[in-house]
């Protein structure tokens, strides 16, 4: 399992990564075909790490294609047969909101409310939010890509107050290791710079003179 889900005890425990996860190194689902995974893995990685958080319709009808492929092996399952269902309505759904009461254009029995647009958001940045922050505590460090990362999703966020609203607490604890992280850095810049003068004071003849008299 991926950092972070190790505790986890359950499939509907789990996030997308450690599902995916559980698919590719679980001898139990061995029998399934490790391409469909693959290529919904990769779907997610370019989701996942999309500077603008944004994608095309061709590319959002794939990725739908490849999940829908992916649960076909799981025909056995009613919560799969179902998630088949929805995704499907998905897929056929105009991702366009439109205001109650006011002109609408024709043809959108399948548009999605303001609200379900939000859910579907929310879901997919704690995703994110998650997995960087998880990222970093593996690593101990945050990298310049992290720091980009973390500041695309803020930007993201602070364009939606209802994000802000149902992720105040993710974003928070993120922000919390990022500060954490900066400390860290700043601990030990200053110990390297005074680690650095030492050095260059034991090498200059004249300390060397004064340590002697």
């Amino acid at each position: 399992m991926p950092p972070g889900k190790a505790d986890s005890c359950g499939p509907d425990k789990c996030d997308a990564s450690g599902l995916l996860n559980l698919f590719t190194f679980c001898d139990y689902f061995s029998n399934i075909d490790q391409k469909k995974v693959r290529e919904v893995i990769k779907c997610r990685n370019e989701l996942m790490h999309s500077s603008d958080m944004k994608v095309s319709s061709s590319w959002l009808k794939q990725f739908g294609n490849h999940i829908q492929n992916l649960l076909a092996e799981f025909q056995h399952v009613p919560e799969a047969q179902m998630a088949t269902t929805s995704i499907e309505k998905l897929l056929k759904s105009d991702w366009a909101v439109h205001v109650p009461g006011e002109d609408q254009l024709d043809g959108l029995e399948g548009e999605m409310s303001p609200g379900q647009m939000t859910e579907i958001e929310a879901e997919l940045i704690k995703e994110r939010l998650n997995e960087i922050r998880l990222c970093m505590e593996e690593q101990g460090t945050m990298s310049k890509e992290d720091s980009n990362r973390i500041q695309a999703v803020r930007n993201f966020i602070h364009s939606n107050h209802d994000l802000q609203r149902n992720l105040q607490e993710e974003v928070q604890n993120l922000e919390d290791l990022v500060q954490k992280m900066n400390s860290q850095e700043q601990v030990v810049k200053e110990t390297e710079e005074v680690n650095c003068e030492q050095k260059s004071d034991e090498g200059c003849p004249l300390e060397k003179m004064k340590r002697t008299v």
